[in-house]
């Protein structure tokens, strides 16, 4: 019995030594792969370090800062938002104003909330508004293409709700849309090429209002406007001198009446069968933000329009300007044309025209901008005493509070006065304004 109790405590410890040696064989093997484990991770460092420590010097070789721990975290952030995606995977941004505007007018205004013209007092004697309005309000997109070579590729397409209003009870708040602008764009480092609807070319330059957004200020008293189509080169030579010029499309201006049509009808500029002609030259130091500009353009326009048997021409020419020392800007456009009804010349009239606008603008502080000027348009000729107005004058005044970069707030007073035959009609005009661009 001594000698089986003896033999098994014996195969028991010979069992339990092979198991410890492979206990320590096993441990010894994780020990040597823990090792190679740590030595490829030090590795990966040690080369992680190298890129980074390239990437710093050529971005010091460059002059610019290196990486920092808030740009990554705003570069993560910007990421990990929802993004606006198109079919062709390239981006897109979406982009808008909410324009709230509160508005009252003295007198009879055609427009109530942006007027440009003042008619005749009602029959009942009362004239004078008050009221508040969204259709100022804008939304768009932006879409960036692919490069082509060295040049960019772009296209914008925007809108308001300035189309007017349904012929429903409560239309006065169900403002239609309305294209403002939609063009594609390709951009090298001197030259760009843009066709669609923008500004026309001719005197792109308007004056400093948040309450006129969109039509803007002084529109029939000096201050020419038109979004068209077009096909337009532009092309910056040494820096400071930049050109464009190209066709637009043939617009007379000389739609009547109040009734929406579904279709563009045939009037005196399509029946021309020409597109405008316009061309500008503008010289140019510093950009539109800078405290130090100096701007001034030339730019004319060439069209026609079928009256009838009879082919009529319509041109216009523009001389604009803006400059900026610090905290004081000026800014303006004179011009002169015939049958430039369509960008609001001769107070909207077939005839011969001038006039022009100028405003002050002051700058106290980074988010305080005050700017007050005036306008005129004179018919000229003999035709101005057969016509429904001669002469239409504008004054305004205002100033804009920046809240935020996208938040922005401002009171503006505006003095219009039409001259019909030998009648005068002044409105006094005042406006509330607050936004929010997006």
């Amino acid at each position: 019995m001594m000698r089986r109790r003896g033999g098994a405590l014996a195969a028991a410890a010979l069992a339990l030594a092979c198991t410890v040696a492979q206990a320590r064989t096993a441990a010894a093997q994780d020990q040597a792969d823990l090792a190679r484990e740590i030595a490829a991770l030090r590795a990966e460092v040690q080369q992680l370090r190298a890129r980074l420590d390239a990437l710093t010097g050529a971005a010091a070789a460059e002059g610019a800062a290196p990486p920092s721990l808030d740009i990554l975290q705003a570069q993560v952030a910007e990421l990990a938002q929802t993004k606006v995606e198109s079919t062709t995977k390239m981006p897109v941004r979406l982009f808008g104003t909410v324009h709230a505007g509160v508005f009252a007018n003295s007198a009879n205004a055609n427009w109530l909330d942006n007027p440009n013209i003042i008619t005749a007092t009602p029959a009942d004697g009362h004239a004078g508004t008050t009221s508040a309005s969204l259709r100022q309000t804008r939304i768009g997109i932006a879409a960036d293409g692919p490069t082509l070579g060295s040049a960019r590729t772009n296209a914008v397409v925007a809108m308001d709700f300035f189309g007017g209003i349904p012929g429903f009870q409560t239309g006065q708040v169900m403002g239609l849309p309305r294209l403002l602008v939609a063009y594609a764009r390709i951009e090298g480092a001197k030259t760009a090429l843009q066709v669609g609807q923008d500004h026309v070319i001719l005197a792109p330059r308007d004056p400093t209002s948040l309450a006129a957004y969109a039509f803007p200020l002084m529109f029939r008293s000096g201050n020419l406007y038109l979004r068209a189509p077009q096909v337009r080169v532009e092309r910056t030579f040494a820096s400071r001198l930049r050109t464009m010029a190209g066709i637009v499309a043939p617009i007379g201006g000389d739609l009547v009446g109040d009734a929406y049509v579904f279709v563009p009808p045939p009037l005196g500029g399509e029946r021309s069968r020409r597109p405008g002609v316009q061309a500008r030259v503008a010289y140019t130091v510093g950009e539109v933000t800078d405290p130090r500009l100096v701007d001034i353009g030339i730019s004319g326009h060439t069209g026609w329009e079928r009256r009838g048997a009879v082919l009529v021409k319509s041109w216009a020419g523009a001389v604009d300007f803006a400059a900026r020392r610090d905290a004081i800007g000026v800014a303006g456009e004179i011009f002169v044309g015939d049958n430039a009804d369509a960008f609001g010349g001769a107070t909207g009239l077939d005839a011969r025209s001038g006039g022009g606008w100028g405003e002050l603008q002051l700058f106290p502080t980074s988010r305080v901008a005050f700017n007050a000027g005036g306008g005129v348009d004179r018919l000229r000729g003999i035709r101005r005493l057969t016509l429904a107005r001669g002469e239409n004058r504008t004054a305004f005044g205002n100033v804009i509070v920046s809240l935020s970069p996208e938040v922005q707030a401002s009171f503006e007073y505006r003095w219009l006065r039409t001259l019909a035959g030998t009648t005068e009609r002044p409105n006094h005009h005042f406006d509330w304004v607050l936004i929010h661009k997006f």
